[in-house]
């Protein structure tokens, strides 16, 4: 293994508390019944817009609009990264690992929130989504962040909270890491059978046989 990618929300970025607390006053904006926690999760991996029009209906623009106005204001307050985040980063750079970070969430959004934790340091290529690229599982991204780190399949190990992200790495012929710290069905994400799962960051590194800084 040469290169470790990772998922951001819910794998490295812990904004699961934050979009609770948006999707509710998103709702109470609107004058909606506010969606229930087992809901939210159980929606969570639809891609962001299609998941505001699952919940609050058809005038999309306008979802968008209240939901993005209200996170501008918290997000600095309410989402971080998970523990031993950094401490794992720090040591898989260390010993040598290429690293990146491949996400599903918009860049607007994901390279302020990156630049917001200061573990831009530690990584080699970061791919947010952007028009015209598919959703995972399709594996066009990974493929794209495999051929920028100069690896292949056999060398890459992509680490994500989510079903999505299991059959991404399968599909694109990379190893897959199932990050039990952050996922919201921890169910669905074994039965895809990842070829490794952890219940915290710095596990990886014992998977992987790396020291710990």
């Amino acid at each position: 293994m040469k290169a470790v990618v990772f998922d951001w929300d819910l794998t490295l970025w812990n904004s699961w508390d934050l979009h609770v607390w948006l999707m509710q006053r998103t709702a109470d904006t609107l004058g909606l019944p506010r969606p229930g926690l087992a809901a939210i999760a159980r929606e969570f991996s639809r891609p962001f817009r299609q998941h505001l029009v699952w919940f609050f209906g058809k005038d999309e623009q306008t979802l968008v609009d209240i939901y993005v106005g209200l996170y501008h204001d918290a997000v600095s307050q309410m989402a971080h990264l998970y523990p031993e985040i950094e401490e794992m980063l720090r040591a898989l750079k260390a010993d040598g690992y290429r690293l990146a970070v491949f996400s599903d969430k918009r860049a607007s959004f994901g390279i302020s929130e990156l630049d917001q934790t200061g573990i831009g340091q530690f990584l080699d290529y970061t791919l947010f989504l952007a028009d015209g690229r598919p959703y995972k599982p399709d594996p066009l991204g990974l493929r794209e962040v495999m051929e920028a780190l100069d690896v292949t399949g056999d060398e890459t190990l992509y680490v994500g909270d989510g079903s999505q992200d299991v059959e991404c790495a399968y599909r694109a012929g990379a190893k897959s890491g199932a990050a039990l710290w952050g996922t919201v069905d921890r169910e669905k994400v074994l039965a895809c059978q990842p070829h490794y799962s952890w219940e915290r960051a710095t596990q990886i590194l014992a998977t992987l046989g790396v020291p710990a800084c």
